[in-house]
């Protein structure tokens, strides 16, 4: 027979156990209930993120392509201007090559022509009154440079060649008065030049008691009458500008040689 208090300490135990057990049993119960919950609302959570984030990449995408897309519209419009541009390069390649083909062909003919102008003002100027000798010898002397150079452009050689052809033309239409170095029965004398245009050329000593003439004919300097050499000195004071124009009788002698 067993012991009434061992008998009541197994009582008292399996009293105090069936709780223990019967909360145990719940505790399993919830969890396995709220687990599935908190695994549906993580699933939730990472779906939504997972959508943001899709959300996210869809829009940085798009933004992306439509910037490429502006790119590409930016590109084929540049390339189309490049085009146009390089057509328009090409043409005006086409016109600069027809515009030097035309001046070459100028130049061939035009050169030829400056170096015949440039050959009969020399003989002008040698068949001329001998005046402004050294003067008009180094304008054509500049002048041969100029024409045999051949990075000068021909423009400018013909613009030198007819201002040369200016000068020369303008010396018949001027009086000019000048001091200059002349021979006279075989001795050199420093005098006074007046040149009446291409008509005459006369000298006078710097004393003024004595002048003369270039006589063509003979291509020697020859003296002048009393008479004349007054009207020299007269002639000289109008070309200097210390005296009014008026009219004068000055001997020519002949105009061309025989």
């Amino acid at each position: 027979m067993k012991h009434p208090w061992k008998v009541f300490a197994g009582l008292t135990l399996a009293a105090l156990m069936l709780p223990a057990a019967a909360l145990a049993e719940k505790d399993d119960v919830q969890r396995q209930v709220e687990q599935p919950v908190q695994q549906a609302i993580q699933i939730r959570r990472d779906t939504q993120q997972a959508e943001a984030a899709w959300r996210a990449d869809r829009e940085r995408m798009t933004a992306a392509y439509e910037q490429l897309q502006q790119e590409q519209a930016r590109l084929e419009a540049q390339e189309k201007a490049l085009a146009e541009s390089v057509a328009a390069a090409r043409d005006r390649v086409a016109a600069k090559q027809a515009q030097l083909d035309a001046i070459a062909q100028i130049t061939d003919r035009v050169t030829p022509f400056l170096h015949l102008l440039r050959a009969r003002l020399a003989q002008r100027i040698e068949q001329d009154l001998p005046f402004l000798t050294a003067e008009r010898q180094q304008r054509l002397a500049r002048l041969d440079a100029l024409l045999d150079d051949p990075a000068v452009a021909v423009s400018e050689k013909l613009r030198k060649v007819f201002e040369a052809l200016l000068v020369e033309a303008e010396y018949g239409n001027t009086i000019e008065v000048y001091q200059e170095t002349v021979t006279v029965d075989g001795q050199p004398l420093l005098a006074d030049i007046f040149r009446l245009g291409r008509l005459g050329l006369y000298y006078q000593r710097l004393d003024r008691q004595a002048g003369g003439f270039y006589n063509v004919a003979r291509d020697t300097w020859e003296p002048l009458d009393k008479a004349a050499n007054r009207a020299l000195t007269t002639a000289i004071a109008i070309g200097t500008k210390r005296q009014p124009v008026e009219i004068l009788d000055m001997p020519l002698g002949r105009l061309a040689q025989p």
